[in-house]
């Protein structure tokens, strides 16, 4: 009788998971001629009943780019601070009732290198006190897979969302690289629980959605896969509150090297988009919602020069940008304030004027203030913080803390207080630039 595809498929892949795995290594010497070993006949039969070495791969089983992530949601001691090497690339929420969330990624090296995963962690008490991380997106179990710069969003309904990022090695047409949203319904309790993830788009997505008048949610996505069709710069759209995301748009901007891009609606119902380039920031227009985008220019060459900025429309009707206020590196993490759509930007607050400071996200609490936040030293002994600022529009205008509650360089996490993190300045790239040179050669 014969079997059907789908479950012969199954069958194979059963046999092939009782299979011991074997690592095959590359032998040094294995050009040089060894003498003939004459085997015995028992050595023989036990040669012969020994399974052939198979190694496995994501494309064995079918797995594709659309195939659904997991979560965990009860990490182990595996993933707290004390096992980590290298955090940063941080995003911040607030419920209406007042409780924080942040995310991050982190890992045993740093990023790019395998190993990485996300964290969420969330505070009851304003930002005075963090817990060690409640839930955690490893994609590293699944086939060696990777991730990269998570981000959280409060949405419409109040529901919680947590996007994260995937990077798996297999053969897809539609590529490596897949966004995905988690959801819950209620983002009060610390322990919340999540809906199944929906697919958000083909790339990274490291800011939030902006949502529109019309009540289209525009998901900017960064699909590096196409720089050379010169698309990397795109947007993915809901308009059914979550429940799905297609591409509305694919355009290029002149000289961006990572797109990071963030959207606003201004008053007169076009969209501004600002992108992360080599020579600063860059800004584009649409006039029909972000299906189409034009007059591509630069917005700024005196700062935010290829490092992320974080733009919000604030309930007031201001615009709100965060970023590095140099001309050049990542130091002076500044909260500047527009009242004309972004034309003129008079008001600043300089929220750290330390060096390495750097990816600012943020958000708009009920309780009329603004939290943000930002990484400080990545790799630096004795650095390597999360931080958050709490911060009101009042404060941007004086440029100063003049808001009771008001506070900068707030602690979310740093490794060091822990027990971990590196035990010198840059340690895991020193310890891959040895890697590397010590490649093919043979022990002394």
């Amino acid at each position: 009788m014969k079997l059907p595809w789908y479950r012969s498929r199954f069958l194979h892949a059963c046999f092939l998971l009782s299979l011991p795995f074997a690592a095959v290594a590359a032998d040094p010497q294995a050009t040089r001629v060894a003498p003939k070993k004459i085997e015995k006949p028992e050595e023989k039969k036990a040669a012969k009943s020994r399974p052939p070495t198979v190694t496995l791969l994501a494309d064995d089983f079918g797995v594709k780019t659309l195939t659904p992530p997991v979560l965990n949601v009860d990490p182990s001691p595996k993933y707290w601070p004390r096992m980590q090497t290298w955090q940063g690339i941080p995003s911040i929420e607030r419920t209406a009732q007042g409780r924080l969330w942040a995310t991050w990624y982190e890992g045993p090296m740093s990023e790019g290198s395998g190993g990485n995963h996300a964290v969420l962690v969330t505070s009851g008490d304003d930002g005075k006190t963090w817990s060690k991380p409640v839930a955690v997106y490893d994609p590293t179990p699944f086939f060696e897979g990777n991730t990269a710069d998570p981000n959280v969003w409060i949405d419409p309904q109040g529901r919680l969302w947590w996007f994260v990022f995937r990077l798996l090695k297999i053969s897809d047409p539609d590529g490596i690289r897949s966004l995905w949203g988690f959801c819950t319904e209620n983002p009060d309790d610390p322990k919340p629980t999540w809906s199944a993830p929906v697919f958000a788009g083909f790339g990274l997505g490291l800011n939030k959605p902006t949502v529109l008048a019309n009540g289209d949610w525009l998901r900017p996505i960064d699909n590096n896969q196409e720089s050379k069709q010169g698309t990397r710069t795109q947007f993915f759209v809901s308009r059914d509150q979550g429940k799905s995301f297609t591409v509305l748009s694919k355009f290029g901007i002149k000289d961006v090297t990572f797109s990071e891009h963030m959207a606003v609606e201004r008053q007169d119902g076009t969209v501004l988009v600002l992108a992360r380039t080599t020579y600063g920031i860059a800004q584009a227009e649409s006039f029909d919602h972000g299906a189409t985008w034009v007059n591509d220019r630069p917005f700024t060459t005196e700062r935010g020069v290829n490092t992320r900025f974080f733009l919000r429309k604030l309930k007031s009707g201001a615009l709100l940008l965060v970023l590095n206020d140099v001309p050049r590196g990542r130091a002076n993490m500044t909260a500047m304030l527009s009242e004309d759509d972004g034309k003129t930007w008079p008001y600043k607050l300089v929220l750290d004027d330390r060096q390495r400071v750097s990816y600012p996200d943020g958000t708009e609490g009920s309780n009329g203030f603004l939290y943000i936040t930002y990484d400080r030293g990545r790799y630096e002994k004795d650095e390597q913080e999360i931080l958050f600022a709490k911060i009101t529009e009042a404060d941007i205008k004086a440029g100063k803390l003049v808001s009771e509650g008001s506070r900068l360089q707030q602690m979310v996490n740093r490794l060091a207080d822990f027990g971990g993190g590196v035990h010198e300045t840059r340690e895991p790239q020193n310890m891959e630039a040895e890697w590397e040179k010590s490649k093919g050669a043979l022990p002394k």
